[in-house]
């Protein structure tokens, strides 16, 4: 019975991250998404307690994905800055080629209470922090690395929210400028 309820939150999940990615997680319905994968609502609740507990398991799950594709993607490259640009790159596209869950993944209550939980809950999180270690002990900067994270996520999100609102897209010479400009800034 484990592995069949295990299969059953797994399509729950995937179910959730296809309705969420086509109309956004404002249109996302309990019954809708229980009907989708044949269980009433009902049933539904025997795997997630409430729509809050869903939502926080398809973040982690999206983090999860977000930290092995990041990985996979940044492995060959040694150089800590060049890794956060090609990382802010990734995202920024993934705003532009999936603007309904990137706008889940970064705003929604779970992903906002990123900064509340300890390390190892959002492993994205956990591996962007490492970058920006890795980037002030390259350029010997000793300011607390979360100041440069809430600098660089700021600017991160606030550029995603432009792109997916249709109003500005990608521009990587952009992304470089402003993280050469905030670890100048650091560095005073």
């Amino acid at each position: 019975m484990v592995g069949i309820s295990h299969d059953t939150d797994q399509r729950i999940l995937e179910q959730a991250m296809n309705m969420i990615r086509e109309n956004g997680e404002d249109q996302l319905s309990l019954r809708k998404l229980a009907r989708a994968i044949g269980l009433t609502t009902g049933a539904f609740y025997k795997h997630f307690a409430t729509k809050d507990a869903l939502l926080r398991a398809v973040t982690q799950l999206l983090s999860q994905r977000g930290e092995a594709k990041m990985a996979q993607v940044l492995g060959q490259i040694t150089d800590p800055e060049e890794k956060l640009l090609v990382m802010a790159a990734e995202i920024l596209e993934r705003f532009e080629a999936d603007p309904h869950l990137m706008h889940f993944l970064f705003f929604n209550p779970a992903a906002r209470d990123v900064l509340k939980v300890g390390p190892g809950q959002f492993g994205f999180y956990d591996q962007v922090i490492q970058l920006i270690k890795d980037v002030l002990r390259k350029r010997g900067i000793t300011i607390d690395p979360q100041i440069l994270f809430i600098q660089l996520w700021s600017f991160i999100q606030g550029y995603g929210l432009l792109i997916d609102s249709g109003i500005t897209s990608y521009d990587p010479n952009l992304v470089r400028k402003t993280l050469k400009d905030l670890l100048e800034v650091s560095n005073d």
